[in-house]
């Protein structure tokens, strides 16, 4: 943009430098002009005077020398011209004084006339001379203020001409950047979901078999590497995600939803989430929501849940000894929108007051040795802001150095008093052995390890599967016949994908088997696709076995309800 403007600045100060000289040559030569005419003016009247003197005088001679007399009208205009013209005014005395001495003319004065006849007359040959050197010069000066003008306005046009040349030239390159830059958005869109699949489909292998490695006999050193590599794994995922939202945010390409939830459903998750290591560093932790909060807030209940995540996982990594508490309260309220006001505080390590401000940039931390003691991306608070902005809300941060922090956001939501349905599918499964028995599932999945996990995982809570390896061979199970009570889809697979082969499903071959999208891209736009081309539920890799089966126990019971003769 810089460099757009500093040419733009260029062409206007060359134009304007231009019309400055066109006006200076054209007051010149306007100048020239006036000055010529002047000249010519005088010149003109001075020639009038010496022919108009030359008559009176030689008509005074022609009366002198018929009746040598003359009358004292002629000597009057004599005198009268003599004084105009200040030629002759010496000779006129002296003619004057002879006429006053006698009375009347004697053989003196028609010599006289005759030599102010001649010196007239040469007078006005060098004043004839002098209005034609006049004339030239007022037509040369006119001539030349002319070409000086349209010198530089030929110029000007020249550069008018050469500007917008450079100017089109300019905008067909600024077009072109543009349509680059759409280009590599969308090929960073593409490299994102690409990076996000090829990702997410091993991280979803090793997260799956490590939990359920987790739930065999191992002794307590098998136990304790597993745990780590359980830790490991979902630290990764964290920062995968970080970086995954954050270019998501950048890229203008997160998707905010619009849909009914419970935020004590959101608080008892997080309770639930982060149980274990408050435990383990003997943290109190406290939750205090205003009883005023409507049970059917309208909005995106996964961002708030990804907050609250974010912050409450800050303070619990920041806090070695004490408590954090939770509050949530309604900041204001009005007949269709309720604005919520969310606390976290804890009492851990604090932010210096100088590194406030930064903390809520990108790649941000309150000091290198916070980077190097508790690792991290630096992303999570930014994510936090972007998120907020997004959805019309903001943050702020109070902290004592070496006392705690205190982080508060506020969000706007969308409410009804009435209650949400109770749902028959249940919130919390902890035992996985009997809650599919008797139930059917197929799974269409290309990548092998994942094959083998959501296999595992569907046996082990009681199901029987049929596994495909792309949508063609999940469709060729259906059209011979089989039923199943579920379908589990993943998105990206080879010959058909996901969406192709519900789309056939639905509309070639009329199942109305509720369908699972499950997807290691979780990129915007997805969720909904998945719903349009016909899907009833949808899940990102890794995921967890109990979000899985209180998914599937909600799908089937739905099915239940709706088909009851099925």
């Amino acid at each position: 943009m810089s460099w757009i403007y500093r040419t733009g600045f260029v062409i206007h100060r060359k134009i304007t430098w231009l019309l400055l000289f066109s006006i200076i040559s054209l007051a010149l030569a306007s100048w020239l002009i006036y000055v010529g005419e002047r000249n010519i003016e005088r010149t003109n009247r001075s020639v009038n005077q010496s022919y108009e003197l030359i008559g009176t005088a030689q008509q005074t001679i022609i009366d002198l020398a018929g009746s040598h007399t003359t009358t004292e009208q002629d000597l009057a205009r004599l005198r009268q011209l003599s004084r105009i013209t200040n030629d002759q005014g010496h000779t006129i005395k002296i003619l004057d004084s002879l006429f006053k001495n006698s009375g009347h003319a004697d053989s003196r004065v028609i010599p006289l006339l005759n030599a102010i006849v001649q010196e007239e007359k040469a007078l006005l040959a060098t004043r004839l001379h002098q209005n034609d050197i006049a004339n030239k010069r007022t037509a040369h000066g006119m001539l030349l203020g002319r070409a000086l003008a349209f010198f530089f306005v030929a110029i000007l046009l020249l550069q008018l001409n050469k500007d917008i040349t450079h100017r089109k030239k300019t905008q067909e390159l600024l077009e072109a950047a543009i349509l680059e830059a759409s280009d590599a958005r969308q090929m960073q869109q593409q490299f994102l979901a690409n990076m996000s699949h090829e990702i997410r489909t091993p991280m979803n292998g090793i997260k799956g078999m490590t939990d359920l490695l987790m739930d065999t006999p191992l002794s307590g050193r098998q136990h304790e590497l597993t745990g780590i590599i359980k830790s490991s794994v979902d630290n990764l995922l964290h920062i995968i995600n970080d970086i995954l939202d954050f270019s998501k945010i950048k890229a203008g390409k997160l998707n905010i939803e619009k849909i009914e939830f419970d935020v004590k459903d959101i608080l008892a998750g997080l309770s639930t989430i982060f149980e274990h290591r408050l435990k383990k560093k003997g943290l109190i932790f406290q939750m205090d929501i205003d009883p005023n909060i409507p049970a059917r807030l309208t909005g995106d209940p996964h961002r708030l849940n990804q907050l609250l995540t974010n912050l409450l996982g800050n303070a619990i990594k920041f806090t070695d000894q004490g408590d954090i508490h939770i509050r949530v309260s309604v900041q204001k309220r009005s007949t269709a929108e309720i604005m919520l006001n969310f606390t976290i505080a804890d009492t851990g390590i604090g932010i210096p007051a100088d590194s406030i401000p930064y903390i809520f940039d990108s790649f941000s931390q309150a000091g290198r040795d916070i980077s190097r003691r508790y690792g991290g991306t630096g992303l999570g608070l930014a994510i936090c802001r972007q998120l907020l902005h997004l959805q019309g809300g903001d943050i702020t941060a109070t902290s004592v150095l070496g006392k705690g922090s205190l982080f508060t956001f506020h969000l706007p939501y969308g409410y009804n008093d009435n209650p949400l349905p109770v749902s028959s599918a249940p919130k919390n499964i902890h035992d996985y052995s009997n809650v599919l028995a008797g139930r059917s599932f197929l799974v269409a999945e290309d990548n092998e390890i994942n094959q083998k996990l959501i296999d595992y995982v569907l046996r082990k809570a009681g199901g029987t599967v049929e596994m495909a390896g792309n949508g063609l061979e999940a469709i060729g199970y259906l059209q011979k016949g089989k039923t199943f009570d579920l379908i589990i889809m993943d998105l990206q697979m080879p010959e058909m994908d996901g969406y192709a082969a519900t789309r056939f499903i639905r509309n070639d071959l009329h199942v109305h088997t509720p369908i699972i999208a499950m997807t290691a891209t979780a990129m915007k736009g997805e969720h909904l696709q998945c719903l349009e081309s016909g899907m009833n539920e949808y899940m990102t890799k890794p995921f967890e076995f109990d979000d899985l089966y209180k998914r599937i126990s909600g799908l089937l019971n739905s099915a239940k309800v709706n088909h009851p003769h099925n």
